[in-house]
């Protein structure tokens, strides 16, 4: 289990750093030491593997996610907090969605299938407590709300056939479209944290902007 372990760890960087098509089961065989045969027997074929390390790359953004969190005072900081690490990992998780849907789409459904599911009960637990806490207004329906969010933020964030106005940059939509959507939901309290954060992300953008 530990070879295992350590092979789906090594060929998902390797997948990340080289991209997903390029990365041959010749080419994990030889820069991890270990024969096709071994990789075969225990993951079947490439796109087995290729599930594999996929899943490991989201759960290590979700423990990303839960380190960035316990900076929070509350739960709509620690929302927003994940949601800019979610920008910081955009332009890789994209590219690698993109190969996945382009060339392996029965492994790229069953990861979208199985992260909405696990992303679903994440965001609901925090819209419910954002509610209990006085961030969120009472009497929206959860579930809609959950699907409106998924939909149009991952039209930023997987969808590449869209096509944004000219200037405007695929972080600055998925800004744009995250605070419309939470002011939306918000009460006076949250609205003034969700203005707060906006705020700091834009300042980023224009100092990152002037570095380079």
């Amino acid at each position: 289990m530990i070879q295992k372990d350590r092979i789906v760890e090594q060929t998902m960087h390797m997948f990340v750093a080289q991209g997903i098509k390029s990365v041959r089961m010749d080419d994990i065989a030889q820069q991890l030491g270990v024969s096709k045969r071994t990789l075969y027997e225990l993951f079947g074929d490439k796109e087995g593997l290729l599930y594999l390390a996929m899943t490991c790359y989201f759960e290590q953004h979700r423990k990303q996610w839960q380190v960035v969190g316990e900076r929070a005072d509350n739960v709509l900081e620690r929302l927003f907090l994940v949601l800019g690490n979610v920008m910081e990992h955009s332009e890789t998780t994209c590219r690698m969605l993109d190969n996945l849907r382009k060339f392996y789409p029965a492994v790229y459904q069953r990861l979208m299938r199985e992260s909405y599911e696990q992303n679903n009960l994440e965001l609901r637990g925090m819209l419910e407590q954002g509610i209990a806490e006085g961030f969120f207004i009472d009497n929206i329906n959860i579930d809609l709300a959950i699907l409106v969010f998924y939909y149009t933020a991952t039209a930023i964030t997987s969808r590449r056939e869209l096509l944004l106005p000219a200037g405007i940059s695929e972080r600055s939509a998925f800004i744009q479209i995250v605070g419309t959507f939470f002011r939306g939901i918000a009460t006076v309290r949250g609205g003034e944290i969700i203005d707060k954060f906006l705020k700091r992300w834009q300042f980023d953008k224009q100092e990152k902007r002037i570095i380079e």
